[in-house]
């Protein structure tokens, strides 16, 4: 029975990374039934023309109305997820009790005779992030940019026909041009709903489900799968291993959704001069070296921060 019961409670956690997919789905699919009413309202003569692919190719090669779909599905996933994390996770302690500096907790009168009712606990910044943690994060941030960079490479010298796909995927998708709705999306959008379905309503059932070193995991695996490709995969995998690391750590979801929203800043505002594309193994090897400097550095950081802020 405890077999079954852990394999149950394994198999839950799934359930936030479906409903996510399902959102997708509804998403995509109303949105092209109504690209194509709007199309057909427009010239009833298209109707004939509707599963020929002269009508359906310029649908599926319009970057811009990809990008949107991606966007409404962000939002839809994002307050579906939220809602889950927040009925289900978030922290809630009786009107009335507040923390001593003992640690321990001073208990108002009125709650003593029962006049006490429950409502959600208000954290301010200090007592989320602390400096360090900030500083921390901007070095974690730079360093797994370049260590990103560099597992692309390594992924299409494997397999070309990885990173070509990938591009491709990139390019339609509307990752190609810089827009305001890319920006939102990418930099807005995407951290918020992904955080909330990966490190938060997913990793929470894991760490209930397994050891947090083996939810972590879990988690991150769920993430590079659903990118759906093996190059944006393999990094959204390793990406994901320090977004729930960060989250796990600095005992809130608000850290982590930071973290991702730096990540992808830095990834869709880039200059060119930030990057060494010449032949020089020697400076190859030096950048890489600093990156990894610069993570371990960013964690360290990070985890003094949060040492400091619980002080």
């Amino acid at each position: 029975m405890k077999v079954l019961k852990k394999i149950g409670s394994i198999l839950f956690c799934l359930l936030p990374v479906l409903l996510a997919l399902g959102i997708q789905f509804f998403v995509v699919a109303a949105g092209f039934a109504i690209k194509i009413f709007i199309l057909i309202s427009q010239d009833p003569s298209q109707i004939s023309e509707i599963t020929s692919p002269g009508f359906i190719y310029p649908l599926l090669s319009d970057s811009q109305f990809l990008m949107l779909l991606s966007a409404i599905y962000g939002i839809t996933a994002a307050f579906a997820m939220g809602f889950w994390y927040w009925k289900r996770f978030f922290h809630r302690r009786p009107t009335g009790m507040r923390n001593l500096p003992s640690g321990g907790t001073h208990v108002h009168p009125a709650m003593e005779a029962g006049g006490f009712h429950n409502k959600t606990e208000k954290r301010t910044f200090s007592s989320i992030i602390h400096p360090a943690m900030f500083l921390g994060l901007i070095f974690l941030m730079v360093g797994m940019q370049y260590i990103s960079t560099y597992l692309i490479a390594v992924l299409a010298a494997v397999n070309p026909a990885w990173y070509y796909s990938y591009e491709e995927l990139m390019e339609s998708a509307g990752f190609g041009n810089v827009t305001l709705v890319l920006v939102l999306y990418s930099v807005i959008i995407a951290p918020i709903s992904e955080e909330l379905i990966f490190r938060g309503v997913t990793m929470k059932y894991a760490t209930k489900a397994m050891p947090f070193f083996l939810a972590n995991i879990f988690q991150a695996f769920l993430f590079g799968l659903f990118h759906g490709n093996v190059v944006q995969g393999t990094y959204a995998f390793v990406a994901g291993l320090f977004c729930g690391c960060v989250c796990f750590k600095g005992g809130s979801i608000y850290l982590s959704i930071l973290f991702h929203m730096m990540f992808n800043l830095w990834g869709t505002f880039l200059p060119d001069f930030f990057t060494y594309a010449g032949d020089s193994v020697l400076i190859h090897l030096g950048i890489f070296a600093g990156a990894v400097l610069a993570v371990a550095a960013g964690m360290f950081l990070y985890q003094w921060g949060v040492k400091k802020r619980s002080a």
